[in-house]
C-alpha cells in the first residue's frame, strides 16, 4: 500500500551513495530524473523502513529535497527492520536499476561478502553466492573477468594510498568512489585502470627495494645512478672507446621511473627526456650528454645512438636527422646509419605501412677511428620478410623491404652492409630473476643483445672501456664485459640503476667461465 509522507521524515541509505555514488545534475541519468520528476512528480514510491530509512529510491528522495514543490512523497513500507537492512536485501530491492561496470563490481563483492564465502569451501551459501553473482553478471551484460579486475583495482589502489602514500585515512569506500570518477567520468577502460595501477604499485615497490641495494661497482664494471649529462666524477677526459646508448624516444612514447615520484605520460609539468614539446627541444636536452660524451670519449672512439623516427598526427618527425644535425654541429662526424630491421615488431592500427625498423646512427671524433673488419667468422644473412602478419585486415607491408634475386640460395645471399636483423627480446628469464629479488620488470622493450654487440665488436679489443649513458638494464654491460671490456652504465633512476645491478650480479653467476682481462 503506499502512502504519502512527508520528505523531511525520511533517511537517506549511505549504502546507496557509496554504491551508486552521489547525485549530481552533472550526470545525465541524474539530470533526467530530475526533469522527469520536475515535470510529472515522483510516480514510482520509495520503499522504506518502519522509521523511514531508504531500502529503494534514495536518488528520487534526493531529487525531492532539491525541489521546494514537493513536500510529500509516495512511499511503501517494508517490514524489514533497519538492523535487518543487509547489503543483500539492499541489493535486492535494486536488481532492475541500470548499473556501470564499478557499481556492479561492488555488488558483486557485497554478496561475496554478505555469504563470507572462503576460497575452496562448498556450501549452500557458496551456492546461492554464486547464483546470485551470476545473475547480477548476466543481467548486467559483462563478464566474471571483467568484474574481478575492477576489484583486483580496488584492492592495488587502496594499498598504493594506505601502504605507499601512508594515507591512513583512506578506505576501500575512497577507493570505490575513485575507480568511478575513473570508468564512468574520465571513460578509463577497465585494463587500462588496472595496468596504471599495478604500474604504479610496482613503481613505488621497486623504489622502496633500490634504496637498500648496493651498486655493483668493481674493477670491469661500474653501474652509476646519476646524471650522465656531468660524468666527471667518474671519467677522465679521452678515457671511453665506445658509448653505444639508447635514449628515450621523443613524443612521450614511454614514460619511465624518476627518482620518489611516480610519473605519468600525462603528468603536468614532467621533467623528463622524450616528452618536451618540441623536437628542438628534444634534441638539445640529448645534446646535454652528448657533449659531455665527446669530453670522455678517445679521439679514436665511436658513439652508437639507436633511435626511433616519431609520428605525431601522421607526420613524421625526421627525429635521427635532427640528431645528426645537431650532433654535426657538435664537430661529430656521422659515418654510419645502420638499419636495426625488426622481424617481429609490435602491431600497428594506423593507416601507414608497418614500421619495421629503428636507427642506430655512428658517430666518430675522426675519420681513423678505430674499426675491427673481421670480427665475425662468416657473414651473417639478415633476411627479411616483405610483408608482416598472417592475412586479413592485419596483414599490411612493412616500412622496410628487403629483397633478393630469386635465383639466390642461402649460400649465395650477400650480408648487406649497414642493415641487421633481429627479433623482440624474450624476458622471461629477467622477469623471474627480478621477481626473485622483489622487484617488478617495467621497461620491457629491452635492448636485444645484437644491438650492442655489433657496437662493441666493431669498435673495440679487450681491455678498452665502453659507457652506456642511459644504462638501463645494462645489455650493454653484458657485451662489454663478455668482450673483455671495462664497463661504466649511467642512469638516472635509481631502480634501473638496482635492476641492472642485480643483472650483473646473476651473469657473473652464472657465467664463472668468461674471465674479463681489462688491466
Amino acid at each position: 500500500m503506499t502512502t504519502q509522507v512527508n520528505k523531511s521524515l525520511l533517511e537517506l541509505n549511505p549504502l546507496s551513495e557509496s554504491i551508486y555514488g552521489e547525485f549530481s545534475l552533472l550526470s545525465e541519468d541524474d539530470a533526467i530524473l530530475f526533469a522527469s520528476i520536475k515535470n510529472e512528480g515522483i510516480l514510482e514510491p520509495l520503499i522504506v523502513t518502519k522509521s523511514h530509512l531508504v531500502i529503494s529510491g534514495n536518488r528520487r528522495l534526493r531529487v525531492a529535497n532539491f525541489l521546494n514543490e514537493i513536500e510529500n512523497v509516495p512511499v511503501i513500507y517494508s517490514e524489514i527492520d533497519d538492523d535487518d537492512v543487509t547489503e543483500y536485501l539492499f541489493i535486492q530491492y535494486n536488481q532492475q536499476r541500470i548499473k556501470n561496470l564499478i557499481q556492479v563490481a561492488r555488488e558483486f563483492e557485497l554478496i561475496r561478502n554478505h555469504y563470507k564465502i572462503k576460497q575452496g569451501v562448498k556450501s549452500q551459501n557458496s551456492t546461492i553466492s554464486k547464483t546470485a553473482q551470476k545473475t547480477l553478471i548476466d543481467d548486467n551484460d559483462t563478464s566474471e573477468t571483467t568484474i574481478k579486475r575492477i576489484l583486483r583495482a580496488k584492492n592495488i589502489k587502496t594499498t598504493i594510498e594506505t601502504s605507499f602514500n601512508d594515507n591512513k585515512s583512506w578506505t576501500d569506500e575512497d577507493s570505490w568512489k575513485w575507480l568511478h570518477k575513473q570508468h564512468c567520468i574520465r571513460k578509463k577502460e577497465v585494463n587500462t585502470i588496472l595496468n596504471s595501477l599495478v604500474e604504479e604499485k610496482n613503481e613505488f615497490s621497486n623504489s622502496q627495494n633500490s634504496e637498500k641495494k648496493e651498486l655493483l661497482n668493481n674493477d670491469f664494471i661500474h653501474i652509476i645512478h646519476g646524471d650522465s649529462s656531468d660524468m666527471s666524477e667518474f671519467l677522465d677526459d679521452k678515457q671511453v672507446d665506445c658509448i653505444p646508448n639508447s635514449p628515450p624516444y621523443f613524443g612521450a612514447v614511454r614514460t619511465y621511473i624518476q627518482d620518489d615520484i611516480f610519473v605519468k605520460s600525462s603528468t603536468k609539468g614532467l621533467i623528463q627526456t622524450g616528452h618536451e614539446d618540441t623536437v628542438d627541444e628534444y634534441v638539445e636536452n640529448l645534446m646535454k650528454t652528448y657533449r659531455e660524451c665527446k669530453r670522455v670519449l678517445k679521439d679514436t672512439g665511436s658513439i652508437f645512438i639507436n633511435i626511433a623516427d616519431t609520428i605525431e598526427d601522421g607526420v613524421i618527425m625526421n627525429i635521427p636527422f635532427h640528431i645528426i644535425e645537431a650532433m654535426k654541429r657538435e664537430g661529430f662526424m656521422c659515418v654510419q646509419t645502420i638499419v636495426w630491421y625488426k622481424i617481429n615488431p609490435q602491431p600497428i592500427n594506423s593507416n601507414s605501412f608497418q614500421p619495421s625498423m629503428e636507427y642506430v646512427l655512428h658517430f666518430v671524433k675522426q675519420k681513423d677511428y678505430k674499426w675491427r673488419v673481421n670480427w665475425y667468422e662468416s657473414a651473417d644473412e639478415f633476411i627479411g620478410n616483405v610483408t608482416y602478419a598472417d592475412g586479413g585486415e592485419n596483414k599490411r607491408f612493412r616500412n622496410v623491404m628487403i629483397y633478393y634475386p630469386t635465383n639466390s640460395n642461402s649460400s649465395d645471399i650477400p650480408m648487406y652492409q649497414g642493415l641487421f636483423q633481429t627479433t623482440t627480446y624474450n624476458n622471461t628469464f629477467l622477469v623471474k630473476l627480478l621477481k626473485s629479488k622483489g622487484y617488478a620488470l617495467q621497461h620491457n622493450a629491452l635492448f636485444p643483445l645484437e644491438v650492442p654487440m655489433i657496437c662493441v665488436l666493431s669498435t673495440t679489443e679487450p681491455g678498452d672501456t665502453v659507457l652506456d649513458v642511459f644504462g638501463g638494464m645494462s645489455t650493454t654491460g653484458l657485451i662489454a664485459y663478455a668482450n673483455g671490456c671495462k664497463y661504466f652504465g649511467v642512469d638516472k633512476s635509481k631502480v634501473y640503476s638496482a635492476k641492472a645491478s642485480i643483472r650483473m650480479e646473476e651473469f657473473l653467476k652464472n657465467n664463472p667461465y668468461i674471465v674479463n682481462s681489462s688491466s
